[in-house]
């Protein structure tokens, strides 16, 4: 019993770690300036347009098509029912 504690302790550690390293990286690149320009750095941006997206994190671009999944599609009944719920309703609040 006391080695599954430590293991679950460990985890939750390993993963509180992670993700403030993550968010403070974040909060870093968001307040950085650059010293010849009084320029922000965003660390990351979403734009979302009749049914493509494009996700720029620290000047990289990537850029997804929401064509696929459209409700004429046979692939959107199909992601439909094996999408959970939660993803679900989140999706029907941004698009």
């Amino acid at each position: 019993m006391r080695v599954k504690n430590k293991t679950t302790v460990r985890a939750i550690l390993v993963y509180i770690v992670l993700t403030f390293g993550l968010q403070m990286f974040l909060y870093a690149c968001a307040n950085s300036y650059n010293r010849l320009n009084d320029e922000k750095i965003t660390p990351a941006s979403l734009i979302v347009n009749d049914g493509n997206a494009e996700l720029k994190i620290l000047d990289k671009s990537y850029n997804f098509s929401f064509r696929v999944i459209s409700p004429e599609n046979k692939a959107y009944f199909i992601a439909y029912l094996f999408t959970p719920d939660e993803l679900r309703g989140g999706l029907l609040l941004f698009l």
